[in-house]
């Protein structure tokens, strides 16, 4: 029997994008990768995915297939993202520059995403609010980052205690964006002071110690992402998702990666790379 590949990502690893089908891309990264390894594909992924979710979904996958030898591949998002209960439309991003959504759903999403800046920033500057009550900023972003953080750390220990090949890359820069559940803007010298915060947390260190890394070995090497990395393949400098080529880089690197860590140590490049 074919090993099967559980893939969890947000919409860079989800086929049904409505941008890849504008564009004419028929085949992302996850089918690539599972054509090239001859393996059975289960993707999880959904777009505006945060980790919690990614991380839940790729776990419901392993549980009802432990009767299949399995093997996972995660393209993790941001920690800013939240999907309550795993809505299918309930993606929050809190971005700074999301695209105008759809009526009825789109404004509302929006409205309740600013109800939800209210409620963090009250926790940070609400000077009324009991003192156990309140936090830093720093305390704040923190704990933001922890539950990602956790996540991540979290399948790497399920399925390594249970001998699941697990790799991991990111979509997004984990980190990045925190900052704007403050504060609606751009602010690069307080995104440093995000990163500097969050090296101290148990999981972020954790994570660090991780052997199983696509691309750069730091997890929060700054413009490691896949959305740093693959720029010039854009489908579009407006849709900032990968074209075919941008596909088959990212699947070339997990692929590599695999063959490194868990089959004979690759020689060549994958064919599709030139196709």
């Amino acid at each position: 029997m074919r090993k099967l590949l559980i893939v969890g990502g947000c919409s860079w690893s989800n086929p049904n994008e409505e941008c890849y089908h504008v564009a004419g891309i028929d085949k992302i990264w996850p089918e690539m990768v599972a054509e090239f390894l001859d393996m059975d594909l289960i993707n999880v992924s959904e777009g505006g995915a945060g980790n919690d979710y990614i991380y839940g979904q790729t776990l419901d996958a392993i549980e009802e297939n432990k009767n299949r030898d399995i093997v996972v591949m995660a393209l993790w998002s941001q920690a800013i993202r939240m999907v309550p209960f795993d809505l299918p439309i309930g993606q929050f991003t809190f971005g700074v520059h999301t695209p105008m959504l759809v009526p009825p759903i789109g404004p509302l999403k929006e409205d309740i995403q600013e109800r939800f800046r209210d409620l963090f920033w009250l926790h940070v500057y609400d000077q009324d609010a009991p003192m156990h009550l309140q936090l830093t900023k720093e305390e704040f972003w923190t704990k933001i980052a922890n539950v990602s953080l956790r996540n991540i750390y979290m399948l790497d220990h399920y399925c390594k205690t249970r001998d699941i090949p697990i790799l991991h890359h990111r979509a997004l820069h984990t980190l990045a964006g925190i900052e704007w559940l403050l504060k609606k803007q751009i602010n690069f010298q307080l995104r440093k002071q995000v990163f500097d915060a969050c090296q101290n947390n148990q999981y972020y260190q954790k994570i660090q110690k991780f052997k199983n890394i696509v691309g750069h070995p730091n997890f929060f090497e700054p413009g490691s992402s896949c959305f740093d990395l693959y720029e010039k393949y854009y489908i579009t400098p407006q849709e900032k998702h990968p074209n075919t080529q941008g596909h088959m880089l990212i699947a070339n690197s997990f692929v590599n990666k695999y063959i490194e860590l868990y089959e004979e140590r690759s020689t060549s490049e994958p064919s599709f790379v030139y196709e």
